[in-house]
C-alpha cells in the first residue's frame, strides 16, 4: 500500500510539472504572437512567431489551433516581400516564381473556413492578380479579371475588409477610365467566386 501511495505521489507531481510546463509554453505562444505582430507592424521582413518551448512545441501549438494562423501570418509575411520585388537580373523570372508560389499558398490558405482570413488571402490575391495583368518581363499578361474576382471575393467573405473595398473601388474605377467594365474586354463581368486557381504596385494599399 505505502508503495502504491508513492507511486500515485510521484505521477502527481510529474503531472503537475507538466501542466506547469505546458502553461508557460502556453504563455511563451501568446507573447510570441503578440510581439511577433507588432513587428510585422513595423517590419513585415522582420516579423517571427517561433515559440521557444519546453515541451514539443507542436503539443501546446496543436491546444491553441495555431497552424493555420501561423501558415497565414508567414503567407503575409511572404507577400510584404514578394510585393516590393523588380524585374530583378532575369527580367522577372525568378520574381513571377515566387509570386506564383506564393498565390498557391495563398489560395490553399483563402480555404480555411475563417471570412476574415479567407478575405485577407483573397485581398493579398488580388494584388498579386492585378501585378500578373501588367505588361512586365518575358511573360503574357494574365487577365485582370482575376483581380476583381478576387477583391469582390474579399468584400463578399468579410464586408468590413476595408483594405479589399479600397481595392476593389479603385480597380474598377481604374477600369471605368480605360474603358473597361469590369474585367479584361469590354463588357465582361464580374466573378464573386475569388481566386481558385494556382496561377497569378498594389492597386491600393496591401494585407
Amino acid at each position: 500500500m505505502r508503495t502504491l501511495r508513492v507511486v500515485l505521489a510521484v505521477v502527481a507531481i510529474g503531472a503537475a510539472v507538466v501542466i506547469a510546463l505546458l502553461a508557460a509554453d502556453l504563455r511563451s505562444w501568446q507573447s510570441t504572437i503578440r510581439d511577433g505582430d507588432l513587428r510585422f507592424s513595423q517590419n513585415p521582413g522582420a516579423a517571427k512567431w517561433d515559440a521557444s518551448t519546453v515541451l514539443p512545441a507542436s503539443f501546446s501549438r496543436g491546444i491553441l489551433v495555431l497552424d493555420d494562423q501561423l501558415a497565414f501570418r508567414r503567407a503575409a509575411r511572404r507577400f510584404a516581400y514578394v510585393s516590393t520585388l523588380g524585374l530583378g537580373l532575369d527580367n522577372g523570372y525568378s520574381e513571377g516564381r515566387a509570386r506564383g508560389n506564393l498565390e498557391v499558398t495563398l489560395t490553399n490558405l483563402a480555404r480555411s473556413g475563417n471570412p476574415e482570413r479567407d478575405s485577407a488571402a483573397n485581398n493579398m490575391l488580388g494584388i498579386l492578380a492585378y501585378t500578373d495583368s501588367r505588361p512586365t518581363g518575358l511573360g503574357t499578361p494574365a487577365p485582370v479579371d482575376r483581380a476583381v474576382s478576387d477583391f469582390v471575393a474579399a468584400v463578399e467573405l468579410d464586408p468590413a475588409n476595408e483594405y479589399a473595398k479600397f481595392n476593389l473601388e479603385w480597380l474598377l474605377e481604374h477600369l471605368r477610365a480605360r474603358g473597361v467594365r469590369g474585367g479584361g474586354t469590354a463588357g465582361t463581368g464580374t466573378s464573386s467566386k475569388g481566386h481558385k486557381g494556382a496561377a497569378g504596385s498594389p492597386p491600393g494599399r496591401g494585407y
